[in-house]
C-alpha cells in the first residue's frame, strides 16, 4: 500500500529538472526529499503540524481534500489480519499464561493440546495435516485437521500472550487461525489473527508512540478509515492471505503486543480510544485513506501516483509540517556512477548519458522521464526510476540541487507553497540568499528575514536591480491592499502595482 515510517530511515527522491542533465554525464546525483508515494496523509507532515498546534481533524481534512471526520455507523465486528503466509512450520511461545490449540472453532472447538506458559512449541504441516511438536521436539498425539479443518491458537486476551517467531511479533488479543493451503505440491500454512477493530488499532505500528497527541490521533483516524474501507472493497478473505489486511506495509504495519506494550504504548492506545469509531468520509462514504511517511513538502494527485481517474479527496496539497528537524528524510541526496545507473535501470539503451523530457505531477514527482543512452533512448515512469535506483521516492532532481531548505523553506511553507515548484538552486546574492520558483522568488538575509516577492512587483523590483539595486532587500512579502493593488516594502523604498502599472518610491 505504501512506504511507511516503519520502513523509512534511509535516503533518496524529489523532481527531475525539466532541462536535461549535463551531456554524457559520468555520474548522477539525485537530490530529493520525502519517503514514499506522497499520496494522502504525510506522517511526518502530521507530526510537524501537530507541533504547530493543529488538531487531528484539521490535519486529516487538510491532507484529504473536501472530507470530514465522522462516526462509522456499522463497523465490522472483527478484522482478519494476515500475520504470516507461505511457511511449513511456525514456532509459538506462550507467556503470561497458557495457549490452547483447538480444532474447528477458536473458543469452543476441541482442545488438541495446551502450550504451557514460557514454552515454545512448533506447529508444522505434514501429509496435509497439523503436526504439533513440544518444546523438546517430540510429537504431541497424532496429526490433526487438514485443508478443510482449521487449527486455532486461543488464549485469555490481554493476559496470556503468544509470540509467533516467524511473524516476528507477540499477540495478546483475539485468536490466531491456522490454514493449510497450496497443497498442489508441498502444503504450506498461513496465519490469520481475528480481532475486534479497535483492538487491532492498538497494535498498529505505523508511527512512534512518543509523537504528539494530535499526530497520533490523525494516524489512528486514517488507519481506521483505511481498514474499514479495505473490508468494504475487498472483503475479509482476500486471495493469498484469507484476510482483510496484511500485517505489513502492503496494507498497515501491525505489531500486536509489541506496539501496545512497548515504550509509550499507552500514549498510542489513548489516541485510538480518543478517536474511537471515527473515520474520514467524502460525501458520506469512507475514503481510501492512503498515507506515506514523508511527502517531501507537497502531496500528489492520485492519477499521477497509480493512474486512474482523479479522485476529489486525493488532491496534492502543500505539506508545511514535513520540514521538521525530526524527519530523517526531509531532504537527502545520493550519487551513482553512469555505469551503476545503467546497470540498475537495465533499459538496453547503452551507457546512460542524460535524462530529458521530464513530466512532473503537481508536487514535482516524476510522472515520466526519457533516459538517453549511448545506443538509444526510452521513456519510463517515475515509479520505475525510483524502484530501480532504490530511491526513497520519485520527487527528485538529477544533477541539479533544487531542494528548498532553511529559512527559505520556512517562508515557502508559511505561504502554503504559493511560489510553486523551485526553478533554481539557492544562491548567495548581496550578502543574503535567493531562490527562484515558478511563481516568484524568495529572498533571505539574516537581519531582515525571508520574504516572497512575485508577480508585477517582482518584475519592477528586478528592473531596479533587485537586492543589489537602490531598494535593497525586501522587508515584507507582497501584500494585497484594499483597493486591489499589490505592494511590498524594501529596505529603501516601496513598490506598488495596480495590474501591470507599478510605481516605485525610494527613501
Amino acid at each position: 500500500m505504501r512506504r511507511s515510517i516503519a520502513a523509512a530511515l534511509a535516503a533518496v527522491a524529489l523532481v527531475l529538472s525539466s532541462a536535461a542533465t549535463a551531456s554524457a554525464a559520468h555520474s548522477f546525483t539525485f537530490f530529493g526529499s520525502g519517503w514514499g508515494h506522497g499520496l494522502g496523509l504525510s506522517q511526518w507532515g502530521a507530526y510537524g503540524l501537530a507541533l504547530d498546534g493543529w488538531t487531528a481533524p484539521k490535519i486529516v481534512t487538510h491532507f484529504y481534500s473536501h472530507t470530514k471526520v465522522a462516526n462509522v455507523d456499522k463497523p465490522p465486528a472483527r478484522l482478519r489480519i494476515g500475520i504470516a503466509q507461505g511457511r511449513t512450520r511456525y514456532r509459538l511461545r506462550a507467556s503470561g499464561g497458557t495457549v490452547d490449540l483447538r480444532l474447528s472453532k477458536p473458543k469452543h472447538g476441541d482442545v488438541v493440546t495446551t502450550i504451557p506458559k514460557d514454552e515454545t512449541w512448533t506447529v508444522k504441516v505434514a501429509s496435509g495435516k497439523y503436526k504439533i511438536l513440544d518444546a523438546d521436539g517430540h510429537r504431541v498425539r497424532t496429526a490433526v485437521g487438514g485443508p478443510s479443518t482449521d487449527l486455532f491458537a486461543s488464549y485469555v486476551p490481554n493476559t496470556a500472550r503468544v509470540r509467533v517467531a516467524e511473524a516476528g511479533h507477540t499477540y495478546n488479543r483475539g485468536w490466531i487461525e491456522f490454514n493449510i493451503t497450496d497443497c498442489s505440491g508441498t502444503c504450506s500454512m498461513r496465519l490469520i489473527l481475528s480481532i475486534p477493530p479497535e483492538e487491532y488499532l492498538y497494535g498498529l505500528a505505523e508511527v512512534p508512540s512518543s509523537w504528539p497527541k494530535p499526530a497520533l490521533e490523525a494516524q489512528a483516524i486514517a488507519a481506521r478509515t483505511y481498514a474499514f474501507r479495505r473490508v468494504q472493497t475487498s472483503g475479509q478473505h482476500r486471495v493469498g492471505c484469507n484476510c482483510a489486511l496484511y500485517a505489513t506495509s502492503q496494507d498497515q504495519v501491525y505489531a500486536g503486543w509489541d506496539k501496545e506494550g512497548g515504550v509509550d504504548g499507552d500514549g498510542w492506545v489513548a489516541a485510538v480510544d480518543a478517536t474511537g469509531g471515527k473515520a474520514i468520509v467524502y460525501r458520506g462514504d469512507l475514503i481510501d485513506a492512503f498515507y506515506s511517511s514523508s511527502s517531501g513538502g507537497y502531496t500528489e494527485n492520485n492519477e499521477n501516483v497509480w493512474g486512474g481517474s482523479p479522485i476529489a479527496y486525493l488532491r496534492g496539497v502543500c505539506d508545511p509540517g514535513d520540514y521538521t528537524s525530526a524527519n530523517p528524510n526531509a531532504v537527502w541526496h545520493v550519487s551513482y556512477t553512469a555505469k551503476q545507473v545503467t546497470s540498475r535501470l537495465g533499459l538496453g539503451v547503452g551507457t546512460v548519458r542524460k535524462f530529458a523530457n521530464v513530466k512532473r505531477g503537481v508536487s514535482g514527482r516524476i510522472v515520466s522521464v526519457t533516459v538517453k543512452g549511448a545506443n538509444g533512448s526510452t521513456t519510463i515512469d517515475g515509479d520505475r526510476l525510483r524502484a530501480a535506483l532504490g530511491l526513497n521516492a520519485d520527487r527528485v532532481w538529477i544533477n541539479a540541487n533544487r531542494q528548498v531548505t532553511g529559512e527559505i523553506r520556512q517562508k515557502y511553507d508559511s505561504t502554503g507553497c504559493r511560489p510553486g515548484l523551485p526553478t533554481s538552486r539557492r544562491v548567495h546574492v548581496a550578502g543574503g540568499q535567493r531562490q527562484q520558483f515558478k511563481k516568484g522568488t524568495i529572498y533571505y538575509r539574516s537581519d531582515v528575514g525571508a520574504h516572497a516577492i512575485g508577480g508585477a512587483v517582482l518584475g519592477a523590483y528586478l528592473g531596479e536591480g533587485g537586492p543589489k539595486g537602490r531598494l535593497g532587500f525586501p522587508i515584507s512579502d507582497v501584500r494585497k491592499l484594499s483597493d486591489g493593488s499589490r505592494r511590498a516594502k524594501f529596505e529603501h523604498g516601496v513598490i506598488t502595482c495596480d495590474g501591470g502599472d507599478c510605481s516605485v518610491s525610494s527613501t
